[in-house]
């Protein structure tokens, strides 16, 4: 989160550096402002990234869990929505689309399976 908002910050210096360089007829600032706008994207890249990593993270062990206990019904649910919010973060927090479901079911089926056989 704190990634994201260098990043938006960088992004407005950016602008503001640009305007800086249009206004004093400077081709430095201008180069200047070019870096700064690709350095706040490749920080907001990053920071999202890492976020997406510690989700997985999260729903890789929950999944893990399961397959000790795949009777548990609350390992189950914590599964289950560890999953949704790891596919919902992938989709910038939008609503779960019917494959993401289906991955998710599929994901803590073979985990349940996965100590019975």
């Amino acid at each position: 989160m704190l990634g994201r908002l260098a990043g938006f910050i960088l992004l407005l210096l950016c602008f503001y550096v640009f305007y800086l360089g249009s206004l004093w007829d400077s081709h430095m600032m201008t180069l200047l402002g070019i870096a700064l706008g690709v350095a706040s994207a490749v920080l907001i890249v990053i920071s999202r990234m890492k976020q997406n990593l510690v989700l997985l993270e999260s729903y890789k062990t929950q999944l893990r869990e399961l397959s000790k206990k795949p009777d548990d019904p609350i390992l189950m649910e914590k599964a289950y929505r560890a999953g949704m919010e790891y596919y919902k973060s992938k989709r910038d927090n939008r609503k779960l689309l019917p494959m993401d479901e289906y991955a998710i079911q599929r994901d803590i089926a073979s985990a349940a399976n996965r100590k019975k056989a």
